[in-house]
């Protein structure tokens, strides 16, 4: 099964938890509205329906009577005269009733609540015979009056004959088609009903006497601003509310996806070996503490981690170093304690020999080679034992007041040789300085033991011991075959000599300035190297005797 990335499970959570719930709560809500709303439409409707009904059949049960009482006391009027006065009167007073008069049943032409030019004709009897009738008329359109405008904007309503189906009043006479009465047959016999479609309903109410009907018919444009409108805020809210929730969980999800690919590319970095990696998030509010402490412990982890493969990078190469070293070590010490070894058990083994008789010359000669290559493997075995004291920095002196002039004495007595000369210039003023004298000596014997090696042509070696400014200098030089550059800075490491393995032409270890150079940086002896046409080494002793 294919795992979702994060943004894509988002985005089917959002559909299946979000999208879906909203569209749905949106639908049963916009039912459920315009269903209440269709409930409230037919209730008001009905009851406006009755409510002009109602007041219609008062208003001319309430003429009716008034008419009446005014004809009861008609007869009580003393002359013609004062009648006439009377009826103007009532007509100034009332503003309810038209054209009063009195007519003789026989000559009447209207009858009793017929309408004719929007008025209503009213007939009440003056005497007990009903000879006489008083005639009067009211106005038959009142809606506007009863109701106000304001209360009936949007709604149609009709009252009408039931017998002649004929038009008496309306608010919107011109809306007055023979579609009102669509379904009309099945609610007419009905005090009050309801009929037409559920969005635009009409209310039918029958009245009493005379007997009227008054049909309030719902406009699409009431529907509109009800239902419709009801169901559009619905609609605008719920898209107002999801999108709300879509970028706010847009934003959280940027955020989380940003950051999580973070995690993401420094677990791959790690995974792929590189420790450098550090995870940088964007942080907001929408930022959970989980993954910024989730960062956080992988920054230190990586860290530590960094740490261990550093050391580990340094031990691996100082395990190499060491390597190397044992390898070197192993390849020049058993090649150059052969040579000694090997004049040593020749001259011995001619010592020895009883078959041959050998001169006091010979016997000489022979001892002083055999003493020159014991001090030469003595020297070697000295320098192999100082090197680990040197690396572990546990190497300890004996630190006094010596004389320089004596150590390079008995380093070139020491040294002296039938091949190469030495040239020595020590000023009878040399301070004395503050070393250890056997390792002071050890100092000077390799680095004069080197000029010999790399004398050119066998040159003398000059050795010049002098005071500049106020400090001991002991200088060594000797003419030697330029020396490189990459060989310069490499002279003082172990194992660096200055003719390259496929040229060697001289004997040791490679120690020899390995050795003199840590020895002089315990002492605190500067020695420094100029390479050029002459090779010169130079001491320069800070303590002295002042």
């Amino acid at each position: 099964m294919k795992r979702l990335k994060i943004v894509e499970q988002i985005i089917a959570v959002l559909i299946f938890a979000v999208i879906i719930p909203f569209v749905t709560i949106g639908i049963i809500i916009s039912n459920i509205s315009q269903q209440s709303v269709r409930n409230e439409l037919a209730i008001s409707t009905s009851l406006m329906a009755e409510f002009v009904g109602d007041a219609l059949q008062n208003y001319i049960k309430y003429s009716q009577a008034q008419l009446e009482q005014m004809a009861s006391g008609f007869n009580y009027i003393p002359n013609t005269m004062a009648k006439i006065q009377y009826f103007d009167d009532i007509e100034a007073k009332t503003k309810i009733f038209k054209n009063l008069d009195i007519l003789e049943k026989n000559k009447i032409s209207k009858g009793k609540y017929e309408v004719e030019s929007g008025l209503i004709t009213l007939l009440a009897p003056i005497e007990k015979d009903e000879k006489y009738y008083l005639t009067a008329q009211i106005e038959a359109n009142i809606i506007d009056v009863l109701l106000g405008k304001e209360n009936i904007k949007g709604r149609n309503i009709f009252i009408f004959d039931r017998d002649t189906k004929k038009l008496i009043a309306s608010n919107t006479p011109e809306n007055f088609t023979k579609e009102v009465f669509n379904g009309l047959e099945k609610v007419e016999n009905q005090k009050k009903a309801l009929y037409g479609d559920k969005n635009t309903p009409k209310a039918y109410f029958r009245l009493d006497s005379p007997n009227w009907a008054i049909i309030v018919d719902t406009t699409t444009k009431v529907t509109a601003k009800t239902i419709n409108k009801a169901r559009n805020r619905i609609i605008l809210s719920l898209c107002i509310a999801a999108l709300s929730i879509l970028i706010i969980v847009g934003l959280y999800t940027f955020y989380l996806y940003i950051n999580v690919r973070q995690l993401f590319k420094g677990i791959k970095a790690v995974s792929q070996g590189n420790y450098d990696k550090k995870i940088h998030l964007i942080k907001s509010v929408f930022t959970p503490y989980e993954i910024v402490f989730l960062a956080n412990e992988f920054n230190y982890m990586a860290n530590k981690i960094n740490i261990s493969y550093q050391d580990l990078k340094e031990k691996n190469y100082e395990l190499e170093k060491l390597n190397k070293f044992r390898e070197n070590l192993v390849s020049s010490t058993s090649h150059e304690f052969r040579t000694p070894l090997t004049s040593i058990i020749g001259y011995t083994s001619r010592l020895l020999r009883h078959d041959i008789a050998l001169d006091e010359k010979t016997k000489t000669h022979s001892l002083q080679i055999i003493k020159e290559q014991a001090q030469r493997l003595s020297r070697m075995v000295e320098d192999l034992l100082v090197i680990p004291e040197l690396d572990s920095l546990s190497l300890k002196f004996n630190i006094e007041e010596t004389d320089l002039s004596e150590k390079i004495n008995r380093a070139l007595d020491y040294l002296k040789s039938d091949e190469i000369d030495f040239i020595v210039d020590i000023k009878p003023d040399l301070k004395f300085v503050y070393a250890d004298e056997y390792r002071l000596e050890q100092i000077i014997i390799n680095l004069v033991d080197n000029a010999m090696k790399y004398s050119k042509d066998n040159s003398p070696v000059k050795i010049e011991a002098f005071n500049q400014d106020e400090f001991p200098v002991l200088k060594i030089s000797n003419k030697c075959e330029k020396i490189s550059d990459e060989i310069k800075e490499k002279l003082f490491d172990k194992f660096i000599r200055a003719d390259s393995n496929l040229t060697r032409t001289t004997r040791g270890t490679g120690l020899g300035l390995y050795i003199v150079k840590g020895l002089c940086e315990a002492m605190k002896i500067d020695i420094s190297l100029e390479a050029d046409e002459e090779f010169i080494m130079t001491l320069k002793f800070e303590d002295y005797v002042r």
